[in-house]
């Protein structure tokens, strides 16, 4: 085939990809928190998604899109699906409408997100799309959707859009770094229980801790690593008092993971529903035990 007769074909593709991204992009928004830059998008209902992982342990965040900013309430962080739901004050925008078709392994995609007011763009196809799989939290999802596309940080949460600007998945970062989409149908479930309820039913656990540095010393006598937590308040009545733990202990590990920070131990919580346990590793004096515990539903102020 000539160059000639390339370059109409390639000025088409370049003009079918543009349209897509103009269709979508008052809908794709910028997501900005403490140490963290991705993206969301609205649904339905004036209520945006995004990637719930990156933002764990976190209240409110600010959004960016067209060099507007405001803020905005995180009313879910489901981590077991890795969906967060926000809902900002800011002025409606257009919902984006879901693919009315199953994703198919190699069908072309793009991932469109904002680095603060700019629009950006990632295209390649999907790598694989299998049936039902559970994510390493425990989440059950329709279908497993692995995409072969470049991810930039701030693109994380963004949708996954078809040729015809339809939203596919929503983009999340999964382990070895693979590229994961979130199906929407896993998206529609928890935008509907937020739209129904105001949030997605968390775990509560019911205590305040504080971090406590360690020395040197100290995390060898602890097996632990620069901090622990503490605990400073327990809630009444709550499950962790209902477990026995009291003002003074140190909760040194969650679920056998290290915990060092508060934001860690709330992220792991909230990504429990009410009636799922959690496995606490707690030192009260010089003795070291487990408690398992059965989580709560979260009081609604």
């Amino acid at each position: 085939m000539s160059q000639s007769s390339l370059s109409p074909l390639s000025s088409q593709l370049d003009a079918e990809r543009t349209a897509v991204l103009e269709r979508v992009a008052g809908s794709v928004l910028s997501v900005e928190a403490q140490r963290v830059r991705q993206s969301a998008f609205v649904w339905r209902g004036g209520l945006l998604v995004t990637a719930a992982e990156p933002l764990e342990g976190a209240e409110a965040v600010r959004v960016l899109a067209d060099g507007a900013a405001a803020e905005a309430e995180v009313l879910a962080c489901d981590l077991r699906t890795d969906i967060a739901v926000l809902r900002t004050s800011q002025t409606q925008r257009a919902d984006l409408a879901p693919a009315a078709g199953a994703p198919r392994t190699g069908q072309t995609v793009a991932v469109a997100g904002r680095a603060a007011s700019e629009l950006t763009a990632s295209w390649g196809s999907i790598q694989m799309s299998a049936g039902a799989w559970t994510t390493r939290r425990g989440a059950s999802l329709s279908r497993r959707l692995l995409l072969d596309v470049r991810l930039p940080p701030a693109a994380e949460g963004g949708p996954v859009l078809d040729l015809d600007a339809a939203v596919v998945a929503m983009a999340v970062r999964g382990p070895a770094s693979q590229i994961i989409g979130i199906p929407v149908d896993a998206i529609e479930a928890a935008v509907s229980e937020v739209a129904a309820h105001g949030h997605i039913a968390h775990g509560y656990l019911g205590v305040r801790v504080v971090p406590l540095p360690l020395g040197l010393q100290a995390r060898h006598r602890l097996n632990a690593g620069r901090a622990v937590l503490i605990v400073a308040d327990v809630a009444q009545p709550s499950p962790a008092l209902d477990a026995g733990l009291e003002i003074g202990d140190l909760l040194l590990a969650i679920d056998g993971d290290a915990l060092q920070a508060p934001d860690r131990l709330l992220g792991r919580i909230q990504g429990k529903r009410p009636g799922e346990t959690l496995l606490v590793t707690r030192r009260r004096g010089t003795v070291v035990d487990e408690l398992t515990i059965t989580l709560g539903a979260r009081p609604r102020s």
